[in-house]
């Protein structure tokens, strides 16, 4: 629908039946069967800085889309610019003027957004006549409504234009009450700041501010209305060299949301809340971390590493983080990705595919099989290495814990991961 938003405002009806089937597809693809929504819309519609999915928000985009139009009517000259002047602006400028109710929904559209396009530039100024005096920016980085409100609120004409009021001496401007001592020094001070502004031939020119090189572009308006929420603190899953599906899993992970059995309950689902892997009941720090299958993987993991196993999400993804350096995160954070995700794809083939559950290898060797795949993701060739000797590892712990019992000086590759150590 992008064209037909690039021209009319989405009514709201539409937009929300748009989002329901967006919405729908991302959680159930092309399967008619329901499916549950682990998070709300809007928060998916959030940049992934700002801890949401980057999905694109309709609502938005089509705010700027138009205001490509308003931007291009006050700095371009043109057949279309001069038929909508002649039909809807007559003697005014665009930002004097306002929505009446037979304009055309185009215009409607336009005059709904306006005032957000012109809080976000300024005006060179030249002749004047496009600028209103009190309600736009060019002088400063603010309006002069803003600077000075208590007069702007008491001014007989407040949408008058630049050029009017510096069209005299004293300024074309008159008030509905007599200026005294504080509105008298504002007054002053306004006075002050536009005493040496000359108007010269031309039409004013509208700036971007939002842009580098003051032009207008759809990317920065929708990235200044979209980053409106706070940063979201694990940005480094989206750096890593995974597939996207595996981040969305880890994204799923730290909002909680993914469905465990204790999260499906809060749905109101009514079946049973124990671990496949044991009797206790079934949550997401369970599952990956304290479930005694989970604990076998992590074990494994501290022997052939030396690394010392998370207790969950909040924590593998804050303090357990902070004791490597930028680059050592990320190839740690993969592997932890790995092994959860392994964990994860065990527990629903046992639920869902009724595999029979035989040992934690299974879960170790999946994981193993996944690092050295997202091994040839990597552009580091020293990384790729390091994944494929951090897999044998873990396989050559686990088959002897198996088999024989772990026998420690069997532990292997320790000088191959610098930013462990052996356990003392």
């Amino acid at each position: 629908p992008m064209f037909m938003m690039s021209f009319f405002e989405i009514p709201k009806g539409v937009l929300k039946k748009l989002n329901h089937y967006r919405s729908r597809f991302f959680w159930q693809g092309g399967s008619d069967k329901k499916k549950y929504h682990l998070a709300k819309w809007d928060i998916l519609c959030r940049p992934k800085d700002q801890g949401g999915l980057g999905v694109i928000d309709l609502e938005v985009q089509n705010k700027c889309l138009l205001s490509k139009w308003i931007v291009n009517l006050l700095n371009s000259e043109g057949t279309w610019q001069s038929l909508l002047r002649n039909k809807y602006l007559s003697s005014k400028s665009l930002p004097q003027v306002q929505a009446k109710p037979n304009d055309s929904h185009f215009w409607r559209g336009l005059m709904k957004i306006k005032e957000e396009v012109l809080a976000c530039g300024s005006f060179e100024i030249k002749d004047g006549k496009q600028m209103r005096f009190w309600e736009d920016t060019w002088v400063g980085q603010r309006p002069f409504k803003e600077q000075y409100p208590s007069i702007y609120n008491i001014a007989r004409q407040p949408h008058a234009s630049v050029a009017s009021v510096l069209s005299s001496e004293p300024l074309n401007i008159s008030f509905r009450r007599a200026l005294v001592d504080e509105k008298l020094q504002e007054w002053l001070d306004l006075v002050a700041k536009i005493t040496n502004i000359n108007l010269v031939e031309g039409s004013d020119h509208f700036r971007w501010n939002l842009h580098k090189y003051g032009v207008f572009t759809v990317r920065s308006m929708y990235l200044h209305k979209i980053n409106q929420h706070a940063p979201f603190r694990h940005k480094l899953i989206w750096k890593l060299k995974i597939p996207l599906k595996i981040k969305i899993f880890f994204w799923f992970l730290q909002k909680g949301v993914i469905l465990t059995k204790d999260n499906l309950a809060r749905k109101n689902w009514k079946g049973s809340l124990k671990c496949c892997f044991c009797n206790c009941n079934e949550s997401i720090t369970h599952l990956l971390f304290d479930c005694h299958h989970a604990k076998e993987i992590w074990k494994i993991v501290y022997l052939a590493t030396g690394l010392t196993p998370p207790r969950s999400i909040s924590h593998m993804l804050g303090n357990w983080l902070s004791n490597f350096d930028n680059n050592e995160r990320r190839v740690v954070l993969v592997g932890a990705a790995a092994l959860c995700w392994a964990i994860w794809r065990c527990r629903n083939d046992i639920i869902f595919n009724k595999t029979k559950y035989s040992s934690f290898m299974q879960a170790v060797f999946r994981g193993t099989y996944w690092l050295r795949l997202w091994a040839q993701l990597q552009h580091k060739d020293t990384i790729k290495v390091m994944f494929r000797k951090a897999s044998l590892a873990l396989e050559v712990v686990a088959l002897e814990i198996a088999n024989h019992g772990w026998k420690h000086n069997l532990r292997i590759g320790l000088d191959d991961f610098p930013f462990v150590h052996s356990p003392s």
